[in-house]
């Protein structure tokens, strides 16, 4: 199997990072009873615990839509397991580095001082009086708070498996649009993204998330693809939590490449069953106080996938330029690539696809994501001009998705519900 030589080299590179933080750790505990037992048990799961994909990888079905309870657990275990020893060993790199230096600098101290020509022995420099800097308490008082601190990671790792997987972020976000149709002034759209069925071990986490919609009494309410990950059988355990969508304007869905995975056509029958009014190259006319809001869905384009088509969709609901237009296009690349390029007045495009990356940090304007090796758009709301000359204003919000891929992890990333109120300006 492909997957296994990669996981085999990941495997390989964790044990050693784990057995250079083990060798620091045992130069710590040894001369402490206290800590002394956690060694046998530190390295019998050093031992174990790189065997542990590679054997779950290869001799489970993996792929299957069940046990995903057995998946998550596993996998969370082993992230949490390793993770943090890679903040671990960069902290202790660091430390071994200034060791190293201040040992060269020691050396360097012992050599014989140099007189300059024609100087005198008075003129030899003194050497440096490090006698404060070695004192014992003061040493194994760092020691002993480092070590502590390096608990911090398995903690934060941790709760982001177990928890924070599904701790849910309502976003509120104005999307102020020139010239939007008076009428369109205050609406909410709810947008949900990538829910992943394989990913849920239970339907628990989607009823939650459909629960948090509702509670915000939306006008409409958008899904950006991704129903399953390869398997439309995946989809039963949120199809329950779909149909309890509702909105005034009604519940719409695009189409993403994990649908594509699958049976897309399955994948497709399954979803319009429920209250989800599935648009493929298609869309809708709302007719809201006399003004006409189009709501389009193309399937998926990107990610090495070309089954969007952005001028039928459009003709479904011959835009006129006195309302507005929304589409809901899963990949964001389509709309720097297509949208943009087309001249089609649309004002606001929803994708989702990056999930944030699930590994990253936002504190503010300071963001940082897996996703933004790959793409420039990745999170959040982005806008340009709606011509070259400037006029107008067209946005795209990419959603940071509910559900995962890959490793079932989300660290500084938090899943997302976006609540977007269109504004005129």
């Amino acid at each position: 199997m492909r997957i296994l030589l990669p996981i085999a080299l990941l495997s390989l590179a964790a044990l050693l990072v784990d057995t250079y933080v083990y060798r620091n750790w045992r130069r710590f505990a040894i001369r402490r009873p206290r800590a002394r037992w956690t060694l046998p048990v530190y390295r019998a799961l050093m031992a174990a615990m790189p065997l542990v994909l590679p054997l779950y990888f290869s001799l489970s079905n993996w792929w299957a839509v069940e046990p995903k309870a057995v998946r998550f657990v596993i996998v969370g275990l082993w992230l949490t397991w390793y993770v943090p020893k890679g903040v671990i060993a960069a902290a202790l790199a660091l430390k071994d580095f200034g060791r190293f230096a201040m040992w060269l600098f020691a050396w360097f101290k012992r050599q014989p001082a140099l007189v300059p020509a024609g100087g005198a022995a008075e003129d030899r420099l003194e050497p440096l009086d490090l006698t404060d800097m070695k004192r014992i308490s003061r040493g194994e008082f760092l020691r002993q708070m480092g070590w502590t601190a390096a608990s911090v990671p398995f903690v934060f790792v941790g709760y982001s498996v177990f928890r924070g997987l599904y701790d849910f972020d309502v976003r509120r976000v104005d999307v102020p649009i020139p010239g939007l149709p008076r009428a369109f002034d205050g609406l909410r759209i709810a947008q949900l993204s990538d829910l992943h069925a394989g990913s849920l071990f239970s339907a628990k986490p989607m009823e939650e998330a459909v629960d948090l919609v509702l509670a915000e009494k939306p006008d409409l309410v958008a899904i950006t693809g991704d129903y399953v990950n390869h398997d439309a059988a995946e989809a039963p355990i949120l199809l329950p939590a779909l149909d309890r969508l509702r909105a005034p304007l009604g519940v719409f869905g695009s189409l993403g490449n994990h649908d594509h995975y699958a049976d897309v056509r399955d994948v497709a029958r399954r979803v319009n069953a429920t209250a989800v009014d599935l648009l493929v190259n298609d869309g809708r006319t709302l007719a809201v106080d006399g003004a006409r809001l189009h709501v389009v869905g193309t399937d998926n384009t990107g990610f090495g996938q070309r089954h969007g088509d952005l001028g039928a969709a459009m003709r479904s609901v011959r835009p006129n330029g006195d309302d507005a237009t929304v589409l809901l296009a899963h990949d964001p690349t389509f709309w720097d690539n297509t949208v943009r390029p087309s001249g089609h007045a649309v004002d606001l495009t929803l994708a989702g696809h990056t999930h944030g990356g699930q590994v990253g940090f936002e504190f503010g304007p300071a963001r940082w994501s897996l996703a933004r090796v790959m793409y420039p758009r990745w999170a959040g709301l982005y806008g340009e001009p709606l011509t070259p000359d400037g006029d107008g204003r067209q946005f795209l919000y990419v959603n940071r998705g509910l559900g995962t891929v890959g490793p079932p992890v989300r660290l500084g990333i938090r899943p997302e519900i976006t609540i977007l109120t269109l504004r005129r300006v």
